[in-house]
């Protein structure tokens, strides 16, 4: 997300809170001290259980919004711990053979590690496409694994076994690099203040005896109808907001299986 993005996001937040608020207090006027007051006491044996069906409504697409905000940044640090698996996987099987063969593909995992937490993290977190150098990273990691000393080296079915895991690597990176990329979608700010002025609306017309409840109840409710858009708001990339942690993938060299240490001749 740009700059300007990310401006017009935090203008709507502030925007939304402030018109709340101010709508409560001019329901407030309108319906106790305006010249308009008498025609909303009018209306003062208005049942109070429509307020119960337009909050049940509310509450219902905040709900549907807040499950919405945290299965993005689910399925953001699920695709982090596969993309993590998979590299692991594939570093143990390279473990496991000559050096002439697995050194290079331990090297090719190493760098792109370090270039995914190094460069294309922070590049995620500002909501830009990630740089050239982790895609040379992986291409260098695709080229090892698909050298032809290892191809021709290895038996078949090891060689399938890492292909899949390489296979299972860029499928993860991939969902990764979907999820770092989406947006908030403003029509939801739009249904998050038309159902808030509902709210408030229904609210103000079943306490009309008492202004001072009336104000209370409404002040009440632009609360809650603020922490909604405060949710439209994180509804970003998890890498924006929520921050999901490269630890997963961090982990895949730092927690390497040490060097194997042959036994010692005796003297």
């Amino acid at each position: 997300m740009t700059s300007s993005q990310q401006f017009i996001y935090i203008g709507l937040l502030v925007i939304g809170i402030l018109a709340t608020f101010a709508t409560a207090g001019l329901l407030s006027w309108l319906c106790s001290f305006s010249k308009a007051a008498p025609f909303f006491r009018s209306l003062q044996n208005l049942s109070p259980q429509v307020v119960a069906i337009v909050g049940i409504l509310f509450a219902l697409y905040t709900t549907f919004f807040a499950s919405d905000i945290w299965n993005i940044r689910d399925r953001a640090q699920t695709a982090i711990q596969q993309e993590a698996e998979a590299l692991r996987g594939l570093q143990l099987l390279a473990e496991q053979q000559p050096p002439a063969i697995g050194e290079p593909i331990m090297a090719a995992i190493r760098d792109y590690v370090q270039a995914t937490i190094q460069v294309e993290w922070p590049l995620l977190a500002r909501g830009e496409p990630p740089g050239r150098q982790v895609l040379d990273a992986w291409r260098q990691l695709l080229q090892a694994v698909l050298a032809e000393p290892v191809a021709r080296n290895l038996p078949t079915s090891v060689h399938t076994v890492m292909l899949q895991a390489l296979e299972r690597a860029q499928a993860a990176r991939y969902q990764r690099l979907i999820q770092s990329q989406r947006h908030g979608d403003p029509l939801k700010w739009f249904a998050v203040a038309c159902l808030g002025a509902f709210t408030l609306l229904t609210i103000a017309l079943v306490h009309l005896d008492h202004w001072r409840t009336q104000l209370a109840a409404l002040l009440i409710y632009a609360a809650a109808i603020s922490v909604s858009f405060a949710a439209a708001y994180l509804q970003r990339s998890p890498f924006q907001v929520f921050v999901v942690s490269p630890q997963p993938i961090a982990e895949v060299v730092t927690l390497a299986a040490p060097e194997r240490v042959g036994p010692k001749p005796n003297p």
